[in-house]
């Protein structure tokens, strides 16, 4: 049975929506969709499907900090399987009522399995579709004029969605992904965490309610300063796409249908919920100094470098100004960064030191290297970005008995402890035989003999210490 639907009306009352997100992210997107207004909410694989006018859409863009893109469905079809029926569903969308014939399109397309063989190349499927769209404007002048393509900073980007048989084209609100708030510079941190990430932690671990209270924040390894920035923004209720839209704007501004009084309302109404100051203590440290001028620069650039404290220091010897009630991080965890077991285990001593009693939400794409806090995770929570599978992981925090390593490194006093054998017991033969290969010994054996070998390396060390 073949369906058509197509919704591209400038004054529609109602549209449906998709708000892309990472996945895991989909109950904190949801939540933020019905906070603006948006009905029959729908939680989806990576996003979530809603209904709104033009309002909720633009609303939805500019508030809503998990999201990574906001699409406006166009048309749908079942019965997709040629060349054809995706060109003729193309042709159907009033494409001169949407945008000017100088404009830049973009057609991105996404398929899942059993999509017909004819489509099954994304690219080709993307060429017809960009094809439908262009031979509509040459049939509307006579001057045979149409649409260009770009790449990058498109007047509509489209996306088109092919599951099995069933056709969904859609027209993204922003040409660029929404974690790009603004704020950062060109030359990033190489761990840098997405923002729209970072804020869903931030969600998670109960941030607005907490800073409403007063509670204080702290990451003792910022980089460059993500969760800091994220939790000023929420704090002071600074919605994500504000500073875009003040200065480089949006693509659905360049939209023949884009309503402007609607546009104006919502960033009205946004810039009057922004709060003077912060309510909370928001502090960070990181023990590299360019890390740290990353991220004060990220905090000078959103506005918030008021609200967050930022200082040089390693968490071992840092203490925060204000005790913490939420520590949120994400620490050192793969190849991209050294010393992940060192970090891991330092910021132990941290959490033990400075935030007993507290709570420590944090992110790791390595289970095997939080063995180092020594802690139970009390919540496990999966995400997915990049193609890279993490863990959020809470800790509740029970105080400091004894540090795992010294606030103060003194030459005389070693900075690290030798584990136990206990502590080597419970690791896998893999985990290991990679600890034995980063210090360049032999990998073979039983696992007791592994174990032993680790702990003689650990004596060596301790010996010349």
């Amino acid at each position: 049975m073949r369906c058509l639907v197509v919704l591209a009306t400038a004054n529609a009352l109602q549209q449906r929506y998709f708000a892309s997100t990472a996945r895991g992210c989909e109950p904190y997107l949801a939540d933020e969709l019905e906070s603006i207004g948006a009905s029959h909410v729908e939680i989806g694989r990576s996003g979530v499907h809603f209904d709104g006018d033009t309002r909720v859409g633009y609303a939805a863009l500019i508030h809503a900090r998990t999201a990574t893109k906001v699409l406006e469905v166009l048309a749908w079809r079942n019965g997709v399987e040629t060349a054809a029926d995706l060109y003729n569903l193309g042709r159907d969308v009033p494409w001169p009522e949407l945008m000017d014939v100088e404009g830049t399109l973009r057609v991105d397309a996404t398929l899942t399995g059993g999509v017909a063989q004819a489509l099954a190349h994304s690219h080709f499927s993307s060429l017809t579709l960009k094809n439908a769209v262009v031979d509509s404007f040459r049939g509307e002048n006579q001057l045979g004029r149409r649409p260009s393509v770009a790449k990058d900073g498109c007047d509509v980007p489209l996306h088109l969605f092919l599951d099995r048989d069933r056709c969904t084209l859609y027209r993204s609100l922003s040409s660029e992904s929404l974690h790009k708030r603004g704020y950062r510079s060109r030359t990033s941190h190489r761990a840098a965490l997405r923002p729209t990430v970072a804020a869903a932690m931030l969600y998670g671990a109960r941030w607005p309610q907490r800073s409403m209270r007063g509670e204080a924040l702290c990451d003792p390894m910022c980089g460059s300063g993500t969760f800091l920035i994220e939790a000023a923004l929420m704090a002071r209720q600074i919605a994500p796409g504000l500073q875009r839209a003040e200065s480089e704007g949006f693509a659905c501004e360049r939209w023949k249908d884009f309503d402007g009084d609607a546009w104006d309302e919502v960033i009205r109404e946004a810039r009057e919920r922004v709060r003077d100051t912060c309510p909370s203590k928001i502090m960070g440290a990181d023990a590299h100094a360019g890390a740290a001028g990353l991220a004060r620069d990220g905090i000078a650039n959103a506005g918030v470098e008021d609200d967050v404290t930022i200082q040089v220091a390693d968490c071992l010897a840092w203490t925060p100004e204000s005790k913490p009630s939420l520590v949120i991080s994400n620490p050192p965890w793969d190849g991209r960064l050294e010393g992940a077991d060192a970090a891991w285990t330092a910021l132990r001593s941290f959490l033990k030191r400075e935030a007993g009693g507290g709570v420590a939400h944090l992110l790791t794409g390595n289970m095997p290297v939080t063995r180092n806090l020594m802690m139970r995770a009390s919540k496990k929570k999966k995400l997915s970005t990049g193609g890279v599978d993490l863990r959020c992981l809470t800790y509740e925090i029970r105080g400091s008995e004894v540090d795992v390593a010294p606030q103060i490194a003194k030459k005389d006093v070693p900075l690290w402890h030798a584990p136990p054998r206990s502590t080597y017991e419970a690791l896998t033969v893999v985990v290991l035989k990679e600890k034995l290969r980063e210090r360049s010994l032999k990998v073979s054996g039983r696992k007791a003999e592994l174990v032993d070998r680790l702990l003689e390396a650990d004596a060596r060390v301790l010996e010349g210490a």
